[in-house]
């Protein structure tokens, strides 16, 4: 439901970025056709009118020399004016703005006019001389073809003015489909979104009900369990009882049989009080580990196997360890006691009627950890239970051993709070073999070194 959530918030941030964005993007685009815009309306449609004008008034001017060269006109005002409209052409286009292209080209036209008007004066002095065929010949060698060149030169300058235009007209009509395609883009973007909003708020909505449906089951379902467990503990806790109320009827008929009866109440009360522990481990064993906690291995194991020794004679079992070197465990030693504890407890317990009755502990370190195997001759732990062996109140089929199924979870609660792993796999010898793993703690030295600086380091 959180995924879905979060999916439904994205949905609708996607939607005001698109909008923003589309915002923005739109005056950026409307930035460059107003760019554009003003290209084509303030330079180069301009500059395309100043030098087509500029152009066909050089023509003009060369015209005019010729016919008074030739002696068709012998007025001086006509050629004077179309100089003065070069002239006005010329401070015209200066004023319009330029590209570093479009200035080299107007300079090459500037130099073109110059030395256009210069012949065009030479022919106009040599025919005021009275040197017409002078002045033909200098029309034919000079002013035609510099008005040629002068002509050729505005019309470049047309041209790369006219394809200025053009492009900007291209990119202008680019926008326009882009703007166009863009929009429709957006409108399907914030359609498929909204469906997706929809759709996820469906989820969502739907999931509150499965996740509301779930919890009614988890509650029916853990009323269940605390009904069958209450009827296991009543179970386990009255049958011993009854061996008391039983022994203590005995003891008032018959007091010459007292020391029996009382030795087989201490018993069941004992039986008692381990179901009651066990109880009381299994609900502190998820709790979180102590910062800081170290365990000497040995001094454990030593004590534990001594401890459970007798418990092991009593069916007829043999307890074995095999320890490769001294080590410590980051946990404190109730936590080791109460892990060791419970499997080397179980092993013992269900060795069933296995003729090979033994038990070992061994102990060895492994990149930075210390693994923890108990190994016993059983007949090992059945296929149908599988992972389910460390699950609360599971028991083995057609056990006549004693508890309620919490020594195993007892071991998993604690182990996962400590950050290790533990597992169970069949052993060399046809029994099981539960293992555990657990970080290794520093070295005391180390520690104390570290104290300062190590309030966060891995400890159980």
């Amino acid at each position: 439901m959180a995924t879905s959530t979060r999916a439904l918030a994205v949905a609708f941030f996607a939607v005001v970025v698109a909008f923003v964005g589309s915002t923005y993007w739109v005056q950026r685009q409307a930035s460059n056709v107003d760019a554009d815009t003003l290209f084509i309306s303030r330079d180069a449609a301009p500059g395309v009118q100043v030098i087509s004008d500029l152009r066909a008034e050089i023509r003009e001017l060369q015209a005019r020399v010729i016919r008074q060269a030739v002696g068709r006109s012998h007025s001086d005002a006509e050629v004077t004016e179309t100089r003065q409209h070069v002239d006005d052409l010329v401070a015209k286009a200066l004023t319009l703005p330029t590209d570093p292209n479009e200035a080299v080209l107007f300079a090459r036209l500037q130099a073109a006019i110059r030395a256009f008007d210069e012949a065009a004066e030479r022919t106009l002095e040599q025919s005021r001389s009275g040197k017409p065929a002078t002045a033909l010949a200098t029309v034919d060698n000079e002013v035609r073809p510099l008005g040629d060149v002068a002509g050729a030169a505005a019309r470049e300058l047309v041209d790369y003015n006219s394809g200025a235009v053009e492009a900007a007209a291209h990119r202008i009509e680019e926008v326009r489909i882009r703007s166009r395609r863009f929009a429709w883009e957006l409108d399907l973007l914030c359609v498929a979104v909204a469906v997706a909003a929809g759709w996820l708020a469906v989820r969502i909505v739907r999931q509150a009900h499965e996740i509301q449906a779930e919890h009614h089951r988890l509650v029916e379902r853990k009323a269940e369990e605390l009904e069958q467990f209450a009827g296991r503990v009543a179970h386990d806790v009255l049958s011993p009882l009854s061996a008391v109320s039983m022994a203590l009827s005995v003891v008032e008929r018959a007091p010459e049989q007292s020391e029996d009866a009382l030795h087989r109440a201490k018993a069941s009360l004992a039986r008692v009080r381990r179901i009651v522990d066990g109880l009381l481990e299994f609900a502190r064993a998820g709790a979180r580990a102590e910062p800081g906690a170290r365990t000497d291995v040995a001094a454990v194991t030593a004590g534990l196997l001594d401890e459970l020794t007798p418990f092991a004679l009593q069916r007829s079992a043999r307890l074995s360890l095999e320890q490769e070197e001294d080590c410590a465990v980051a946990c404190s030693p109730g936590v080791l006691l109460s892990l060791l504890g419970n499997l080397i407890r179980n092993a013992i317990k269900y060795l069933g009627e296995a003729k090979v009755r033994e038990v070992s502990l061994s102990t060895r370190r492994r990149r930075g950890r210390v693994l923890f195997e108990v190994e016993d001759t059983g007949p090992g732990v059945p296929t149908s239970l599988g992972p389910r062996i460390f699950e609360p109140y599971v028991r083995g089929p057609n056990t006549g051993a004693p508890g309620i199924g919490l020594g195993l979870a007892t071991v998993k609660r604690l182990v996962d709070s400590h950050g290790g792993t533990l597992g169970v796999r069949e052993g060399s010898r046809g029994g099981a073999v539960f293992w555990f793993e657990l970080d290794e703690a520093p070295a005391e030295s180390d520690a104390i070194a570290r104290a300062p600086s190590d309030d966060h380091a891995a400890s159980c």
